[in-house]
């Protein structure tokens, strides 16, 4: 029997979502650091980054969850234009 496939994680361009985990965002892809300090978010600096979502940082900084990720989705480049649908 086959081993099973891995899930993808959420770090993954197309994955990136609002339950995804700040610190992972920002470890996998370096370039979203600058989305957050254009916003004035401490995110990158902040001791609870590892713990929180993209919408918890998102509310804390009475911003849109889903204006927050599109501006991060939007910076990562991708290896394969097939994976912006």
């Amino acid at each position: 029997m086959p081993a099973p496939t891995p899930e993808p994680d959420s770090t993954e361009p197309g994955r990136i979502g609002p339950d995804s985990i700040v610190r992972l965002v920002m470890d996998a892809h370096p370039e979203t650091v600058a989305v957050f300090l254009r916003h004035r978010m401490h995110c990158p600096g902040c001791v609870m980054s590892p713990f929180m979502t993209l919408a918890e940082a998102a509310a804390n900084y009475d911003m849109d969850a889903a204006e927050l990720v599109a501006e991060l989705r939007a910076v990562i480049p991708f290896a394969d234009s097939r994976e912006r649908r």
